[in-house]
């Protein structure tokens, strides 16, 4: 379970619709954590559901074509984790933990602040509840990957226009704080150990503008894993289309 891949997919029925399967069987990774599926599960495409080789886990929201999560595995993990036992974050669909012999993997779609600030405090309360679960697994000396849309910009350099979005949800100084937290909880931001320095790294575009094509965008999107994990490679695929996210690979020793 070597080779991992991260996807806010921004609809799975869109994203198939536009080659994700083809993109899949060429590709052959382990493991598939996609984001914001925007489905139930008997709204996914049976492309998805029967592709061979893989079991697939799902978390949706209560509410119809919203948030949600999924995992496609090669190998089935020993334990799978949906709810966190609080109602305002278990009906939104942002959650799988799944529990392998090597790691526990925590594939989640954290929310989006909202351009009036109005969900920052739920946000920051979401971070807040899934660190006490990865520090519950630490604890016990079991190595973490936890991946996913994080919707928030780590720093300066994982944005365009770090200036003008200095009051903007996703770059807000306490949401910042907390990626902050997640590292220094003995995580790795594995896309910054490799690239410190690297500029326009970025894995979300607007679809306004062509800022894809002219590489405006941010990051938000990333692979931390525990510090006894070794890691061989990872790397952002923005020219595999089909969502306003591209996929992050991670590739472990």
């Amino acid at each position: 379970m070597k080779r991992l891949v991260s996807w806010n997919v921004n609809g799975i029925r869109a994203c198939t619709n536009k080659g994700l399967i083809e993109w899949i069987k060429k590709d052959k990774s382990d493991i598939y954590c996609f984001q914001e599926t925007k489905a139930n599960l008997d709204q996914f495409p049976k492309e998805v559901t029967e592709l061979k080789n893989y079991k697939l886990y799902t978390h949706s929201a209560q509410k119809k074509g919203y948030s949600g999560v999924a995992v496609l595995t090669k190998v089935e993990p020993k334990k799978v984790i949906t709810q966190i036992g609080i109602e305002k974050f278990d009906i939104e669909g942002r959650v799988l933990i799944l529990e392998f012999e090597e790691y526990v993997l925590f594939n989640c779609y954290y929310p989006n602040g909202q351009r009036d600030h109005g969900r920052v405090d739920y946000k920051l309360e979401f971070y807040s509840e899934i660190l006490k679960l990865i520090k519950k697994y630490q604890r016990k000396n079991i190595p973490v990957i936890a991946t996913g849309d994080f919707n928030t910009a780590h720093h300066p350099i994982d944005l365009a226009n770090p200036k003008t979005n200095k009051n903007t949800t996703g770059f807000l100084e306490h949401e910042r704080v907390w990626i902050d937290k997640f590292l220094n909880a003995g995580l790795i931001d594995t896309v910054r150990d490799s690239n410190p320095e690297t500029e326009g790294l970025y894995t979300w575009w607007t679809y306004r503008g062509d800022c894809r094509q002219r590489n405006i965008g941010w990051r938000i999107d990333y692979f931390f894993i525990s510090k006894d994990l070794k890691f061989k490679e990872v790397k952002h695929l923005p020219e595999i289309m089909g969502s306003d996210h591209c996929p992050i690979k991670l590739t472990l020793s």
